[in-house]
């Protein structure tokens, strides 16, 4: 399994929220690969030119070398066109950054780190799961 974090995830991370952060370790520890899909690298990185803070600024570059960065390619924007379209058949609103980040995860076969589970749900066969519980 690889996890994919989401941009609430991250954050609570970097504010110190103490099960977020002992699950990030405990998952380094055991050598399993994480993952920050790039439209949630965008998110933190806008939040820090808004909001400069270099400590934390320092902890998420140090967690980049560690958790690459996943670009969006041609199979992830399909896949993102396919979601779009079924959750508005639907009757769903989802941003198109959690589309994305969905997509990431549905392409490459990640399970979605997040406590914002509300926007991922109605997204099938999106394997998530919350840290911060």
């Amino acid at each position: 399994m690889t996890c994919a974090l989401d941009t609430n995830t991250i954050i609570d991370y970097l504010n110190g929220d103490t099960s977020v952060m002992e699950h990030f370790l405990s998952t380094a520890k055991s050598n399993t690969p994480m993952v920050i899909p790039s439209a949630v690298d965008y998110e933190i990185s806008r939040g820090f030119y808004h909001t400069p803070n270099p400590r934390k600024e320092a902890v998420y570059n140090n967690m980049r070398l560690n958790c690459p960065v996943i670009e969006v390619n041609a199979d992830i924007w399909d896949c993102a066109a396919k979601v779009w379209a079924k959750l508005r058949k639907n009757g769903f609103t989802v941003g198109d950054a959690d589309i994305l980040i969905a997509s990431v995860c549905l392409t490459n076969e990640y399970t979605l780190v997040t406590h914002n589970t509300k926007d991922f749900v109605n997204i099938d066969s999106l394997p998530l799961i919350d840290w911060a519980e």
